[in-house]
C-alpha cells in the first residue's frame, strides 16, 4: 500500500490533516497516526513502518498490529491509499 497520489498532507504540529482531492474530504490524524502516515509517506512498507513505531513509541507489538491493520483499513476504505497489501 502506498498513499493515494491525489491526497495532500500538512503537519500541523503532533496532528497532521489530509485533503482528498477525489472526494474533498478532510482527515485530522493524531501524533502516532500522523507518524504512520508520514512513513508510509516516504515510501516504507506496511512491515517497515511498524517496526519503526515499534522503536519510536512505547506500545505492545500486538497492539500495534491491531491498531495499524485498523488504520490501513480506514486509510483504504477512504480511499487515502492504493495498491495491493
Amino acid at each position: 500500500m502506498k498513499p493515494n497520489p491525489n491526497v495532500l498532507s500538512k503537519r500541523l504540529g503532533e496532528e497532521m490533516v489530509l485533503f482528498n482531492l477525489d472526494t474533498d474530504h478532510f482527515y485530522e490524524l493524531n501524533g502516532s497516526a500522523a507518524r504512520f502516515w508520514e512513513l508510509l509517506n516516504a515510501g516504507s512498507d506496511d512491515a517497515a513502518v511498524r517496526q519503526q513505531m515499534l522503536a519510536e513509541f512505547e506500545v505492545d507489538p500486538e497492539q500495534l498490529a491491531s491498531e495499524a491493520e485498523a488504520l490501513m483499513a480506514s486509510f483504504r476504505q477512504e480511499g487515502l491509499v492504493t495498491g495491493d497489501e
